[in-house]
Order: structure tokens, then sequence, then C-alpha cells
């Protein structure tokens, strides 16, 4: 699943729901979710595996303990990343289809 948005929305949606780095606010529609989890992917390399516990982590810099595992879902559901079967290790998703603007 894919959102196309344009710098003016993204910018839009950083302004109304993030403050320093931090997600204050969850939007309710997908595609604004969507924008704030591309910000979010850009803190992971390419080819490079992460254990759940380091995608976690990262997830509470920028979300709330409340927010953080639906927001792991929408990683998977956004097709963002990929993960293995027992959710153990994730990594970005490099299909040419997904795009995630460093």
């Amino acid at each position: 699943m894919k959102y196309s948005f344009t710098e003016k929305e993204r910018n839009q949606v950083i302004s109304n729901f993030m403050k320093d780095g931090k997600v204050i606010s969850v939007p309710a529609k997908e595609k604004k979710k969507y924008i704030l989890l591309t910000e979010f992917a850009k803190k992971f390399d390419e080819g490079k595996t992460y254990s759940e516990q380091e995608i976690n982590a990262e997830l509470l810099t920028m979300f709330s303990k409340d927010d953080y595992v639906e927001q792991r879902r929408y990683l998977i559901t956004f097709e963002l990343f990929k993960r293995t079967s027992d959710g153990t290790q994730y990594w970005l998703n490099s299909d040419e289809n997904v795009e995630v603007a460093k």
C-alpha cells in the first residue's frame, strides 16, 4: 500500500502532528500515518536487518508507548518494512514500487 503525497502535504503533517521529532498526536487518516512512518523509515539503512527490539526502541523515540505497537504493524501494512514470519527481524522494503525518500 502506498500513498502519494506532496512536499507541502508532508510538511503540513509534520507541522500538525510532530514537535521536536516526536509525534504529539497520531492522525486518524491512514495517509497521514503513512507520511509520519515514511519519516520514521528514514532512520534505517537499506539492506540492513533489524531486530524487533531495535524497531521498538526507535519507534519509542518518535511515538508514545501507547502507540508504538500499532505503528509497528503499520510499517508492514504500508509495506515500508518487511519482516520474518516470526516477527523477530525487520528490514526496509526495497521493492521498486515502494519509495522511502531519504
